[in-house]
């Protein structure tokens, strides 16, 4: 019985919304009316109240009394808020009652299907996970425009892509592996409208807003952005950060492996600088994520 509260934006232009997780049989939550996502005193009192910065990433876990039991600077996998969350003492007597009534989660052959798909990438590819609840969807549309003409630089990283557009029975997916060597085609994969259910509900993706994740080749997520990138220079520093990458860089550098020069700089690894031609806002954001993009390993 979890409820997720996501903010999003600065101080003076914030929004959030709500996701509630509970058993089918159980009488549903409360639905917030859109004023009261869109209301930025309220979002801006629920900050105060418990010491969130709005500059960075930031996540408080709370009891059903409301008050915080844990705070989180870096994101953290599920699996350890869930372990906490069974410590607390009004958890332990859900979990007694649910062992009598016999209410397990019940592991499917599609949760294997899953697991399946991802190890296919774990230690060979990163992932760059995008999600709109349609394809006409505008940010949707801006982010598929930066990755026009970058098939060069997301194979030498060894990035995949995999889009994700729809919601229900609609859903569908399609696989992009770009070419390690940075030359031939991009091979492309269909996937189905269950399997991309089951991602996005284990990277806890919405199917009603846009969103882009990246996965490390650890099978962690390294970033997640809830806005398109214009440019693909931020995704690609954060990468070219990581201590695999390097290897890598170092191997291909003594292979002559490369990108045509472009305004990315070519091969890229572009030590943590803005690069000429950013609006002075990018410039500004990029400066404020530096030192959070730059803080995870692959």
């Amino acid at each position: 019985k979890i409820s997720i509260v996501t903010i999003f934006g600065p101080l003076t232009n914030s929004t959030m919304k709500i996701d509630h997780f509970q058993l089918d049989n159980e009488k549903p939550m409360k639905v917030i009316g859109e004023d009261d996502l869109l209301d930025v005193d309220l979002i801006t009192e629920l900050r105060k109240e418990y010491g969130m910065t709005y500059n960075d990433f930031f996540m408080v876990l709370t009891d059903l009394d409301m008050r915080v039991k844990q705070y989180y600077e870096v994101p953290i996998s599920m699996k350890s808020v869930f372990d906490l969350v069974d410590t607390f003492q009004s958890r332990i007597k859900e979990m007694e009652k649910q062992k009598r009534d016999g209410i397990t989660c019940k592991r499917e052959d599609k949760t294997r299907s899953l697991e399946n798909f991802l190890s296919r990438f774990r230690w060979r590819r990163r992932l760059l996970v995008i999600s709109a609840p349609n394809d006409e969807e505008w940010a949707y549309q801006q982010q598929l425009y930066a990755l026009t003409g970058q098939a060069c630089n997301m194979g030498l990283r060894h990035l995949a892509v995999l889009k994700m557009v729809g919601m229900g029975v609609d859903a569908n997916g399609v696989l992009e592996l770009y070419p390690i060597n940075g030359s031939s085609s991009v091979e492309r994969e269909d996937l189905t409208s269950g399997l991309v259910k089951d991602i996005r509900n284990y990277f806890q993706v919405s199917p009603e807003y846009f969103s882009m994740l990246l996965v490390g080749k650890d099978g962690n997520v390294k970033s997640w952005y809830p806005s398109p990138m214009w440019s693909m220079a931020i995704v690609y520093d954060l990468i070219d950060s990581m201590q695999l990458r390097r290897q890598e860089m170092a191997i291909q550098q003594s292979l002559g492996m490369r990108c045509p020069e472009d305004e990315y700089g070519g091969y890229g690894y572009h030590h943590g600088y803005p690069h000429q031609g950013y609006e002075e806002g990018y410039q500004d954001d990029y400066r404020h994520h530096e030192g959070y993009y730059h803080r995870y390993q692959d």
